[in-house]
């Protein structure tokens, strides 16, 4: 009977506690509903919200691959337009060519119309078959033909000293004038200009006193004579590098 009694005291102790902390925590249940029914309100909406993003990426990657599609048929295009304009402007420059080496003849301007004429050299040979292309070639003939004959008479009156006349045997030799002939020719003419220094030396000294300065004279033929031999070997050495054993020959029988 007493165990009975303890109990129930128990249990009304209990439920006195159990009321006691509901009714001192029914706020916080009431606030935790409240936000487990706004949590559930949020995450509906969220899902709403993930699923436009879905759309609207889905929208985006479409519109992007359209674009991309767009670009590059454009890109395509323009690359296709670049090469025509690229090939016109190559073949505006062949069609003018007679006339801009007719120019440079007139001017004097012989390295720039051998530059000219190396640009179109391998092209126009390409295409001689061609009616418009061989009537341009044979224009281009025509006028480095002149250029080439003046080019020689300005060398062969060695009125310009060892560089012009280097520059002359260069620009010769870029139009395919015979590299045998134009060695010689440089050679001879390169003789006839040390000789002459050398004959002004032996001037100096001459036959009887007054002796020259030697300081003078040693100038005079280290500036002249021996100055003038270095040029035509460094020239030669520069322009006929490619005759190879023979050209060294001819070089050291000059010398």
């Amino acid at each position: 009977m007493d165990s009975e009694t303890d109990m129930v005291r128990q249990i009304r102790a209990l439920d006195s506690d159990m009321q006691t902390l509901v009714y001192e925590n029914y706020n916080k249940f009431i606030s935790a509903t409240d936000t487990i029914r706004k949590m559930k309100n949020d995450f509906r909406k969220m899902e709403d919200e993930m699923d436009r993003l879905a759309t609207n990426m889905a929208v985006i990657t479409d519109f992007s691959a359209r674009i991309s599609a767009t670009l590059q048929d454009r890109h395509e295009r323009i690359t296709k337009l670049a090469g025509v304009h690229a090939l016109l402007r190559k073949l505006q420059f062949l069609f003018e060519l007679p006339s801009r080496l007719t120019k440079c003849v007139e001017l004097g301007a012989y390295g720039q119309a051998v530059r000219y004429q190396g640009r179109a050299q391998a092209v126009l040979q390409q295409y001689q078959h061609l009616p418009s292309f061989r009537a341009i070639q044979d224009d281009c003939q025509v006028i480095t033909a002149r250029l080439a004959q003046q080019l020689r008479q300005r060398f062969r009156e060695g009125g310009s000293g060892a560089p012009e006349q280097a520059e002359c045997v260069e620009l010769l030799l870029a139009l395919g004038e015979p590299a045998e002939e134009l060695c010689e020719e440089f050679l001879a003419h390169a003789r006839g200009r040390l000789e002459k220094e050398l004959r002004s030396l032996e001037a100096e000294l001459g036959p009887s006193p007054p002796a020259p300065d030697v300081l003078e004279f040693t100038d005079h033929g280290g500036s002249g004579f021996v100055g003038g031999l270095c040029q035509v070997a460094a020239a030669y050495q520069e322009l006929f590098a490619a005759q190879g054993p023979a050209g060294a020959e001819k070089l050291a029988a000059f010398a």
